[in-house]
């Protein structure tokens, strides 16, 4: 098979998104919380949409996914689990409240959702090509999975069950992710064209997007609908207003890919970027002991955050600290286990 060249803005804009996952973990304000969540992790959805590439969906492909999406996320969550054996049932469930019940991070609930929604996606695509009417066999797919959602919502609310433990491999939120990946396949034509384009183009794109959203997002707070998470959550199936949710997603992501592409262009030296970018995989599972570790220095040092100011300057203290420790840690996983992260 022919391999494919890595697009450097691509990685570039996974660092943005992880950077953005990390400091969504980080204790910040409120309103900045919000903002981050409305699109840190969605934005890794339509990276993989805008990445993909139609290929044969057979029993190798599938094995493929597992080993190097759904293994890492077994073994880190067995890594950190603090239960017993008994608590290996809650991870292979894998729903983001199956994980907390269970004792391990449930900081890793995207790994399983994001191999369902890798799998789905990729099927529809398959499918599609073999068919006629391509794009109105998509749209029927694209209706079918936010009903699915939807349904998986109204039902999570009348079952008690459901509630506790949510869907298996957060099932619910991988259709969402369906959705995210096929308008990230369909908007890369686009980036594309600009790329080729000037650059204030690109800038004003980004700037645009940026201004609405920082509008937008604050209209979608679902308190009413999740009380125990005032803020769109896909982790928590905190979704709000779908239209509102998608809107913001999905232009929150296109003007990150725009920063990227920005930046790729005007950074000589982009070494760190494109390492935690093609990395983030290793960040993810190992971002969390990374904070745990931070906070207790900080709590042993007598430091606390006594304003919005002083609390965003430690933010930003403990996300450098975090990205410097975080690089010897990958460096020991792909040497010496490179299992761990699927490789």
């Amino acid at each position: 098979m022919e391999k494919v060249k890595r697009l450097d803005y691509v990685d570039v804009c996974r660092f943005l998104g992880i950077s953005l996952i990390i400091f969504s973990h980080i204790t910040v304000p409120n309103k900045v919380l919000q903002w981050l969540c409305a699109f840190n992790v969605p934005c890794f959805f339509v990276l993989s949409g805008f990445c993909y590439r139609l290929h044969n969906f057979d029993k190798e492909f599938v094995l493929k996914k597992i080993k190097t999406i759904y293994v890492p996320f077994v073994l880190f969550a067995m890594i950190y689990c603090q239960g017993g054996l008994s608590s290996w049932v809650y991870i292979f469930y894998g729903s983001g409240m199956a994980l907390e019940l269970g004792g391990t991070s449930i900081v890793l609930w995207f790994l399983p959702c994001f191999f369902t929604a890798v799998i789905i996606f990729s099927l529809m695509m398959n499918v599609c090509n073999r068919l006629k009417h391509k794009v109105w066999i998509l749209i029927a797919g694209v209706a079918v999975m936010l009903v699915g959602a939807k349904a998986c919502e109204m039902l999570k609310g009348a079952q008690p069950m459901l509630e506790k433990y949510g869907y298996p491999l957060n099932f619910d939120m991988a259709m969402i992710g369906v959705v995210l990946m096929i308008a990230g396949y369909y908007i890369r034509p686009i980036f594309d064209w600009l790329g080729e384009q000037k650059q204030w183009m690109l800038m004003s794109i980004a700037i645009i997007f940026f201004v609405i959203t920082g509008y937008t997002v604050y209209l979608n707070l679902p308190e009413s609908l999740n009380p125990s998470c005032a803020h769109v959550e896909m982790a928590m199936g905190s979704i709000g207003n779908y239209t509102l949710f998608f809107c913001n997603a999905l232009l929150m992501s296109m003007a990150l890919i725009g920063l990227a592409m920005l930046i790729d262009k005007w950074l000589k030296n982009k070494v760190l970027l494109l390492y935690i970018g093609r990395n983030t995989l290793s960040l993810l599972c190992v971002h969390v002991v990374l904070l745990l570790g931070v906070s207790k220095m900080f709590l042993l040092m007598g430091l606390e955050h006594e304003s919005a100011e002083m609390m965003i300057l430690q933010g930003i203290v403990t996300y450098v600290i975090v990205i410097i420790v975080s690089i010897p840690v990958i460096m020991v996983i792909r040497r010496f286990i490179p299992n761990m992260v699927g490789q």
